[in-house]
């Protein structure tokens, strides 16, 4: 009954007002001082931080290009390990240029297209820029994953393809292209929020196009559809008869890592709720915490906490690679699934409607 009632009220909150003209919310909190903290302290230095790890995966690139030794292969795929652990303080940020030219999607669509790659390895005519799927799945983090761990079904082997007389310099190639194509797109999402920090912030009323509005939602949708669903719901089968999809696992070819990825996105979802900035220790500046309890809503935020640590708890209790783990006991995944379902319930429901931000996507899953 509690979520009904506050469902019919949302909706009567949408009914009566027009997308057109500020609401003017009934709490005093400053949306600009916690658009400030979020968007100085977090969303800026999470990127430049991916920035720096894509330059110096480019290094090791350009090492071992010059050098196929096992070793510079070795420091290659260490960088590719830490900038993919960078990217999950990122992706939830899926807006301004990063929407325009599909960087998510660029960057992490998952599982990659082996076949697409290895067409584009040998035909050598490719467009990583063609905003479609197929090139979406042949390029960023995942297909990295596929080049530098799947090419072979042994893993040490993988480094032959680069040695190869014959086509090594085709395997070589691609792979610039891949890590040149993922920093370019990342050089670009980093030049608009230097430039467009300060309108960002100053952009602080309660419209469906406003910056609070807009990053609020991105959060919600990237925690239920990239985190939850992706990374959990849709390997361990949730809307799929419970028929594990073993292939839809995040660094599937790197195998040991998923869990860490999974974890990382959700302390990055829980320090920007929180407010704590990038590589800090402790709260920085204004936050959603504040924000609801300035409404006099702070049952919210702890129910939202609690709930992203239960989660936590229940992805520590899964092996290091979920691979193994959806074959050997997916109940584990699905009990993580439902604790990062909750945390979905507190966010769409009680969250927004204390702060009078309208939901502006469309949820398909069906739960």
């Amino acid at each position: 009954m509690k979520y009904l009632y506050l469902v019919l009220i949302s909706i009567l909150f949408i009914a009566c007002s027009s997308s057109r003209d500020p609401i003017v919310p009934t709490d005093n909190f400053s949306r600009t001082t916690l658009l400030e903290n979020l968007t100085n302290n977090i969303i800026v230095p999470a990127h430049k931080n991916l920035q720096s790890k894509l330059e110096k995966l480019n290094n090791k690139l350009e090492n071992f290009t010059s050098n196929q030794t096992t070793t510079n292969f070795s420091e290659l795929r260490n960088s590719y390990v830490s900038t993919y652990l960078a990217w999950q303080s990122v992706e939830m940020f899926n807006i301004g240029k990063a929407e325009e030219i599909n960087y998510t999607k660029a960057m992490n669509t998952f599982p990659c297209n082996t076949a697409t790659i290895n067409n584009n390895i040998m035909v050598q005519g490719y467009d990583l820029n063609n905003a479609n799927w197929p090139s979406w799945t042949s390029q960023g983090l995942p297909a990295l994953d596929y080049m530098l761990y799947g090419l072979d079904n042994d893993s040490n082997l993988v480094i032959n393809n680069y040695t190869d007389p014959g086509n090594g310099s085709k395997y070589l190639d691609y792979l610039n292209s891949i890590i040149n194509q993922m920093t370019m797109n990342t050089d670009a999402v980093v030049q608009y929020w230097e430039t467009n920090t300060t309108s960002f912030i100053n952009s602080n009323a309660n419209t469906s196009t406003s910056s609070l509005n807009l990053l609020t939602n991105d959060f919600i949708y990237y925690y239920e559809k990239g985190l939850r669903a992706n990374k959990i719901g849709i390997p361990c089968g949730k809307w799929d008869d419970y028929q594990i999809y073993e292939i839809g696992v995040e660094a599937y070819y790197r195998k040991n890592i998923s869990k860490r990825l999974a974890l990382e996105a959700l302390s990055a979802c829980k320090d920007f709720f929180t407010g704590v900035g990038f590589n800090f220790n402790t709260i920085d500046g204004a936050s959603y915490v504040n924000y609801l309890t300035d409404n006099g809503d702070t049952n919210i935020s702890v129910d939202i906490i609690n709930g992203l640590d239960l989660a936590k708890d229940k992805i520590n209790n899964l092996d290091d690679n979920f691979r193994f783990q959806l074959l050997n006991d997916n109940s584990r995944m699905l009990e993580s699934y439902d604790a990062l379902q909750q945390v979905v319930v507190d966010l769409k429901t009680d969250m927004l409607i204390s702060m009078q931000i309208t939901v502006d996507y469309v949820d398909a899953d069906g739960d």
